[in-house]
């Protein structure tokens, strides 16, 4: 097993990332700055080092063409696990904070995964095959917590604008993330190799403030927070977006979740 992984490795550093047209990309469904109906968060922790994370990716894009705007996923590739580690780098320090915070360590099995910051009789994190069970249940609930975001690239600065108000008052925490669409790169696949122009989706790249989120309080008229967040040159802005997050301050539960394309 051990050989396998260098081998692996040896044929990602010797090969590099292929063009592929524009058009024959995985493109990304119409993304709604206003989901005051109510979505849910699939978070999918994965790595390029996992054989079987294509799999699953596979399996929460279908979820996504079910749900449409209703379903938000990010990819997160936690540093702390070793299938995530080696040359090509899609960790960011948010993504470790969340998985440690489910029980990820270095030994949890990948792929994995969270819908709505639920947990089931397993624990936080869960295998792939359990989403649509889970999702389908979660779909079932509605909520009066009402979250819009809006996002512009201003020379190197993204500039976030996020509205949200309830029914009722409530404490809640705003979490903000920088995610990238379609970063082309390598990752080992179900049969053995190494796919050297594999496309990435919902990669989670920086997050705003403290990762777990900036205290909040859900008033029944629309609270305004402002924020901005570095974006480097090496993201990609055309694939860019902003998903705000709002949950429950006391057990991290999902509130709602909006997505938004970067200006």
């Amino acid at each position: 097993m051990r050989r396998l992984v260098y081998i692996l490795i040896a044929a990602m550093m010797l090969t590099g990332c292929e063009i592929i047209p524009e058009a024959e990309r995985l493109v990304p469904l119409p993304i709604q700055a206003d989901t005051s109906g109510g979505a849910h968060l699939l978070m999918e922790f994965t790595g390029f080092r996992c054989v079987n994370c294509p799999t699953a990716a596979a399996a929460a894009e279908a979820l996504h063409r079910t749900y449409g705007s209703r379903l938000v996923i990010v990819a997160m590739h936690p540093a702390s696990n070793p299938f995530t580690q080696g040359k090509y780098d899609y960790t960011c320090a948010a993504a470790d904070d969340y998985y440690r915070q489910y029980g990820g360590t270095a030994s949890t099995p990948f792929p994995t995964g969270n819908v709505d910051g639920v947990a089931t009789s397993g624990g936080y994190l869960y295998d792939y095959q359990e989403w649509p069970a889970l999702l389908a249940e979660r779909m079932k609930r509605t909520t009066d917590v009402h979250l819009g975001a809006t996002a512009e690239d201003r020379n190197g600065e993204v500039h976030i604008s996020v509205s949200c108000y309830a029914g009722s008052e409530q404490d809640a925490a705003l979490r903000i993330w920088l995610v990238e669409d379609s970063i082309c790169g390598a990752q080992a696949m179900p049969d053995g190799t190494v796919n050297t122009a594999y496309y990435h989706r919902h990669v989670l790249r920086d997050a705003w403030g403290d990762p777990q989120g900036e205290a909040v309080r859900l008033r029944t008229k629309p609270t305004t927070i402002e924020a901005t967040m570095p974006m480097p040159d090496r993201y990609d802005k055309q694939h860019c977006s902003i998903v705000a997050v709002l949950v429950d301050e006391k057990d991290g539960q999902l509130l709602n979740v909006t997505q938004t394309q970067l200006q």
